[in-house]
């Protein structure tokens, strides 16, 4: 068995911070934790997204994302909605301002973003996409199976 440091899970935590050191700069300039700018992203992608459907994608648990999301609305980035079928869900909506928070931001993150893919190389890049991608998919398949 690999020592602690070199664990495949202690790796991948090492190289998401790696890879968070580019990032976490710009998002404190801009008054945001990474959590924070998780939830923003996802709602770029899917506004109103139900508590629940949000926790699962952004990789934030429930009780967590709750004080996010109050911080998030405290600031006039997201609002809460009821759903009008059901009073008991909630979605999380962004605001004018959390979208044009964003196109200030996606730039400079994407600059960043290059700027890593250009020191990795497009080969090696797209091999630890590759890689990335089949691991979470043998994981997936794993637990079905469960």
């Amino acid at each position: 068995m690999l020592d602690f440091e070199h664990s495949l899970p202690m790796l991948l935590l090492r190289a998401r911070e790696a890879c968070m050191a580019n990032f976490r700069p710009i998002l404190g300039e801009h008054g945001l934790t990474e959590q924070q700018w998780r939830v923003i992203r996802a709602l770029v992608e899917v506004n109103g997204l139900e508590s629940k459907a949000l926790a699962e994608q952004t990789l934030i648990l429930q009780p967590s994302l709750t004080g996010i999301v109050d911080r998030l609305e405290r600031d006039g980035l997201v609002e809460r909605k009821k759903d009008r079928g059901d009073g008991r869900k909630t979605s999380v909506w962004m605001t004018r301002k959390a979208k044009r928070l964003y196109g200030r931001i996606i730039p400079l993150l994407e600059a960043e973003y290059n700027d890593m893919q250009d020191r990795f190389s497009k080969k090696k890049w797209e091999l630890l996409y590759d890689s990335l991608f089949q691991l979470i998919q043998l994981n997936g398949s794993t637990q079905q199976k469960d």
